[in-house]
């Protein structure tokens, strides 16, 4: 042993004495050797505590865990807190059962707050399985397990979400109004991000589209693949029937439109969500599209959709594209330019925004047209 070491060990056995000698000095003693004599005897904490002059949030790591460990609530809080921070998954659990039961009604409404923005929702069902949690709680794991939930109403883990048999409002000052579906907690937090990013940035322009307040759908919502393609049937769909177009989350596939129904996924991204927006004004994709598709839409010629013409000879200033590589004729687009229309990574540019608003322009006047000849 060197003589730090038994310095050190000296001063520890002289500051035990004092805190249990008749007449202990303790209270004279800094924070730092407080500290360092409940870290080293835990119990000595009970006669330290009145004069200890540290709170929890300000303590050492070494000190939290030694005063925790004696079971006092504001510590194992703090503990909690931090494990919470260093995302430690067993030992989270494992305080946080335990600990529970000792939190006043303020620390588990912070800790769930917490639980709650961290996304953990597995600690929150655990919890639920030994303790009772309030409705709000209880309705948000129902959401995250993909159970029926009467109502969203006044819950404010779920205010941003709508339920299916609440009432639902398009917006009058839109051209087109779209449904965000899912049936899970994590399909309507997709769906969130991308409406947040979609109203950030509109696209073809301010206007066009609105979308929903993600709409959960529970068990009504049922979805799979389908050679590669996600696909999705919903029940009691005429219940969204003021909707133009009804975008479905799935988990896995890759995201498509068939009809009026967009399918999009949990890798779904702002330009996947734009990509299939076009597919809703005729655009068709730049990159090889499937055999079985190619074999009638490339077997004849003419301009198959605003980004498409199919034939031996171009249209001025079109360029090749890879639509029709797996059928017949040869296919071509309005541009030399790769678009988002064959990459997801690229942004829609100036030249195919305004094809789109051409054609939604069009549809408008073809609209009004049928009107005025109705009445």
């Amino acid at each position: 042993m060197t003589n730090k070491t038994r310095a050190k060990h000296l001063f520890i056995f002289m500051l035990i004495g004092l805190l249990f000698s008749s007449s202990p000095n303790y209270a004279h003693l800094s924070i730092a050797q407080k500290s360092a004599l409940i870290v080293t005897n835990p119990n000595s904490y009970f006669a330290i505590a009145p004069a200890l002059e540290v709170s929890p949030s300000q303590a050492s790591t070494q000190l939290v865990e030694a005063i925790a460990n004696l079971k006092q609530p504001s510590w194992e809080y703090e503990r909690l807190q931090r494990t919470l921070n260093a995302k430690e998954k067993n030992s989270t659990r494992l305080f946080l059962l335990d600990t529970w039961s000792r939190l006043d009604i303020r620390q588990r409404q912070l800790v769930s707050e917490r639980l709650v923005s961290l996304g953990r929702h597995d600690l929150l069902y655990a919890l639920s399985k030994r303790y009772t949690l309030n409705p709000e709680l209880t309705a948000l794991l129902a959401v995250w397990q993909g159970k029926s939930v009467t109502t969203f109403l006044n819950n404010p883990y779920l205010r941003q979400f709508k339920s299916l048999t609440e009432l639902q409002h398009s917006s009058a000052s839109c051209q087109f109004n779209l449904a965000l579906i899912a049936s899970d907690l994590g399909g309507l937090q997709r769906l969130q991000a991308l409406k947040h990013g979609y109203e950030q940035q509109p696209e073809p322009a301010k206007g066009v589209y609105c979308l929903s307040k993600p709409i959960y759908a529970a068990n009504k919502l049922s979805c799979k693949t389908h050679k590669g393609f996600a696909m999705c049937d919903l029940q009691h769909e005429q219940r969204l029937s003021k909707y133009d177009h009804l975008v479905l989350m799935a988990t896995e596939g890759l995201a498509n439109v068939n009809g009026k129904h967009m399918t999009l996924t949990a890798t779904s991204t702002y330009n996947t969500l734009v990509h299939e927006l076009m597919h809703f004004s005729g655009f068709e994709d730049e990159y090889p599209i499937p055999a079985h598709k190619a074999k009638w839409l490339c077997a004849t010629s003419g301009k198959k959709a605003p980004n498409l013409y199919v034939g031996e000879q171009a249209p001025n200033n079109w360029a090749p594209s890879r639509t029709c590589e797996l059928g017949k004729l040869s296919s071509y687009k309005p541009s030399s330019s790769y678009s988002l229309l064959e990459y997801q990574s690229i942004k829609l540019d100036e030249n195919y925004r305004k094809r789109w608003l051409a054609v939604l322009n069009s549809r408008r006047l073809e609209d009004k047209i049928a009107v005025n000849s109705a009445e």
